[in-house]
């Protein structure tokens, strides 16, 4: 399981830390759904899906981002710890696994899948529903993949995995308490974009995260999908906030996942 001094750091991620690092300089990694109803979990609450694998580097980085913004919103009471394989690229990237994870939230479920371990041996398989999902909003299976409610999607890593190399699951959560160093910068700033998405799947509750000018300053700059809650946000542009970094589509590449080993591996299960 995952150290508790590093679920402590995270857990010292103060609202100021969040609000002065904003989008961190970063284009936002969101795309917007338009033309399907939202997508609602188990409880019925907004859903959350995220696509990867163990092996997977782009996956170990987003793990971090995806792993702060959910724990605005709810609380992980399993997290394992794992490393990516050491022989791809950006080997042994420190990060969390979502296999094994046990995650609880008053406002989404969180639904994720963990094709296969660091070594390449099949793990998950998706449900028929998430299936359709990948095949209609990732025909290709890149990973990683998140699906926010069906309301924004993210295709391949949100930044360069670089930054983590050579650092310990310790050293990048003492990092993060730091809002000056370029991995606070990087996982925080995806971490504020995600928090906004989901923000606007829940209706901007909680207030307490939602409402907070620079949450909310991000949020208006989302398109919206038709299907989106209404909400009446009150956003004003926080001084610490560059516009620059508000582009809709990251320019980094995506990780892709051959179809045919997709077929394969979810045929399985």
């Amino acid at each position: 399981m995952t150290d508790p001094q590093v679920l402590s750091n995270l857990a010292l991620i103060s609202d100021s830390q969040f609000s002065k690092v904003g989008t961190g300089n970063l284009s936002s990694p969101l795309r917007v759904i338009a033309d399907r109803p939202m997508l609602r979990g188990p409880t019925g609450k907004p859903e959350f899906f995220y696509w990867g694998a163990e092996f997977c580097p782009y996956c170990a980085a987003e793990r971090w981002p995806v792993v702060v913004a959910l724990s605005r919103f709810g609380t992980f009471s399993k997290l394992p710890e794992t490393t990516s394989s050491d022989t791809d690229a950006y080997p042994n990237t420190a990060t969390f696994t979502f296999h094994g994870s046990v995650y609880q939230s008053n406002y989404l479920d969180f639904a994720p899948v963990e094709l296969e371990d660091r070594e390449g041996h099949p793990l998950e398989g998706p449900t028929v529903e998430e299936q359709q999902i990948i095949g209609s909003l990732n025909p290709d299976g890149s990973i990683p993949f998140l699906d926010i409610a069906n309301l924004y999607l993210v295709r391949g890593q949100s930044f360069d995995p670089g930054i983590l190399s050579g650092l310990s699951q310790r050293d990048i959560a003492l990092q993060l308490t730091d809002p000056g160093t370029p991995v606070a910068k990087n996982i925080l700033g995806v971490a504020n974009y995600l928090t906004a998405a989901i923000c606007v799947a829940t209706a901007d509750q909680p207030a307490s995260v939602c409402k907070t000018s620079y949450i909310q300053f991000i949020e208006k700059q989302l398109p919206r999908s038709p299907y989106a809650p209404t909400s009446t946000p009150s956003a004003s542009l926080p001084s610490a906030l560059p516009t620059t970094a508000l582009g809709l589509i990251a320019l980094l590449p995506t990780v892709r996942w051959p179809q045919r080993d997709v077929r394969r591996r979810t045929s399985q299960y």
